[in-house]
């Protein structure tokens, strides 16, 4: 394939995923990607985002100012990157507010950078699931502009932004982008709880579905079995907030969440 055809259907691309594509067969492919990418860079028709990340800017852009698709950005930036939390919820078109932030999960030493004034944030995934080898458990391909991307279910969205909220925006960002999903798979979204194993997400799914019950069509057996798995004694959501208890739950959760109109933040 020719460079131009490359770059023509790749706004974001690799080192490997050109060379792949344009050097094969070459005596030092590798050296020839390179001598090829730094010419085209010097030319201003593709531009760099890091070390090994490339992308192409639209037909008449400068490389320095041109669009660029921030989440295919993060898919790229580590060889096992998966799409996570409130970068998840925007390529599920769930986000209510577009974050600054761009997160995705990894188990490389990737590390943070700045790029175009938006941070990206490599997250290590939970140690239990490390544990189990079962780190990108419940992730799918999504596809944007004609690429391929890694990205946590919505299932598992939903449990992760409720289990680290900070990386949505907060509780209350993260819950009012949940109470506009249609539909949760609630079987999948169980089987991630129970592999997770942990009382305090148990919780507090089970609490915003308890209050989304209708919604989700969520049975008694479910979040009976979430509330089996909750704390013992009760736990802050967020310590720093503080908040009210909610008993069946063994949850101190931010007053927002249980008083007044629940709607407001739904």
């Amino acid at each position: 394939m020719k460079a131009l055809d490359f770059f023509s259907t790749h706004p974001v691309f690799t080192r490997g995923e050109f060379g792949k594509a344009v050097s094969a067969g070459r005596s030092d492919p590798e050296a020839a990607a390179s001598a090829q990418l730094g010419r085209y860079l010097r030319a201003g028709r593709i531009g760099r985002v890091r070390r090994g990340v490339f992308f192409t800017p639209h037909p008449g852009d400068r490389a320095d100012k041109g669009a660029v698709d921030f989440l295919l950005v993060a898919s790229r930036c580590a060889p096992d990157a998966v799409l996570s939390h409130s970068s998840a919820l925007e390529a599920h078109g769930y986000a209510r507010t577009v974050f600054e932030r761009v997160v995705f999960l990894t188990e490389t030493k990737t590390k943070r950078f700045t790029f175009r004034r938006r941070p990206f944030t490599p997250v290590s995934p939970p140690a239990e699931l490390r544990r189990g080898r079962q780190s990108f458990m419940f992730a799918e391909d999504v596809e944007r502009q004609g690429l391929t991307c890694r990205v946590t279910s919505l299932e598992r969205t939903a449990a992760d932004v409720l289990d680290r909220p900070e990386l949505a925006g907060g509780m209350e960002e993260a819950w009012a982008a949940l109470a506009g999903v249609p539909l949760l798979d609630l079987a999948a979204l169980m089987a991630y709880v129970r592999a997770r194993g942990q009382a305090t997400l148990a919780a507090m799914v089970g609490l915003f579905l308890e209050h989304h019950r209708k919604h989700f069509a969520v049975g008694e057996a479910a979040l009976a079995e979430l509330r089996a798995m909750r704390p013992r004694q009760p736990q802050y959501v967020d310590r720093a907030a503080g908040g009210k208890l909610v008993a069946g739950w063994n949850l101190i959760v931010p007053a927002s969440l249980v008083e007044g109109d629940w709607e407001a933040v739904s």
